[in-house]
This record gives structure tokens, C-alpha cells and sequence, in this order.
């Protein structure tokens, strides 16, 4: 996992010279430069000295530093972890949304068949209608034969 801490720098700002004399002045400190001193080692400075001491706590600094690190490695990946899972769970709530639409649907459709399976048949409708023309056309030839008084002459 890469170490995505960035430190905090700051630039110096650097006005800028004419070419010839940025060249020249560049070309002076690298010749009259020392040659960099060896940093002295652990084992070379005395017990007691600050030096010693300093490097020690520089030790101590970078060991925390690094115990700082993994610490947030491990944070990190179990925030990975739980978001991994999170997207899991979140897949199977939309799944389980889906599936109570499709409950509710089929329970809207079979409510639909029951109401239709209520409704009268071909059948009934067609011997309805003959059975009403019959009457309707008995109940008309008898007002004729018969009259209605106030209504129909005989």
C-alpha cells in the first residue's frame, strides 16, 4: 500500500537573474564549495556527547515515525475493508428493494386476476342479452295488444 502522506515543504522563492550571470554565479558556488563532510557514525561519538544524544533521539523519532506509518496502513486497509463490505451490503439492500417491488407487483397482479376472475364470462354476457331482448320485445307486444291505460290507446 503506498504511503499517501505528503510532507509539507516549503520553497524558496528564487527571483529570477539574467542567464549569463545565474550561470556564472552557479559555476562559483560549485567551485569553491567544501567537499561534504562524512556524517559521523553511532559508534565513532562518545557516550555523553549531544551529538550522541541527538542521534538517539533522532532514532527514537524515525522508530515512532515508522510505528505512526503502519498504523495507518493497517487503518487504512481496514477502511477498505469496510467499504468493500458496505458496497456489498448496499448491493444486496437494492436487491432486496427489488424483490419487495416485485412482491408488491405480483400482489397488485393477482389482485387484478381476482377481480377479473369475478367478472361474468362470454357466456353469461350473450345469454343475458338474448334473455333481455325476449323480455323487452314480450313486455313491448303486450303494451300494444293490451294498451297502457293514460299512456297507449288500445
Amino acid at each position: 500500500m503506498a504511503n499517501t502522506a505528503t510532507p509539507v515543504r516549503v520553497e524558496p522563492t528564487v527571483t529570477p537573474l539574467p542567464p549569463s550571470q545565474a550561470s556564472d554565479e552557479l559555476r562559483a558556488a560549485v567551485e569553491t564549495a567544501p567537499p561534504p563532510a562524512a556524517a559521523p557514525r553511532e559508534a565513532e561519538l562518545p557516550a555523553s556527547s549531544p551529538a550522541r544524544s541527538a542521534l538517539d533521539q533522532l532514532s527514537r523519532i524515525e522508530d515512532k515515525a515508522a510505528r505512526i506509518e503502519e498504523k495507518y496502513a493497517r487503518t487504512e486497509a481496514l477502511l477498505l475493508r469496510v467499504e468493500d463490505r458496505l458496497g456489498d451490503t448496499a448491493g444486496r439492500m437494492s436487491e432486496a428493494a427489488r424483490q419487495a417491488d416485485l412482491d408488491a407487483m405480483r400482489q397488485e397482479v393477482a389482485a387484478f386476476s381476482r377481480r377479473f376472475r369475478n367478472l361474468p364470462g362470454l357466456t353469461s354476457l350473450v345469454v343475458t342479452a338474448i334473455v333481455t331482448a325476449l323480455l323487452t320485445s314480450a313486455i313491448t307486444v303486450a303494451l300494444l295488444k293490451y294498451g297502457l291505460p293514460g299512456v297507449l290507446p288500445r
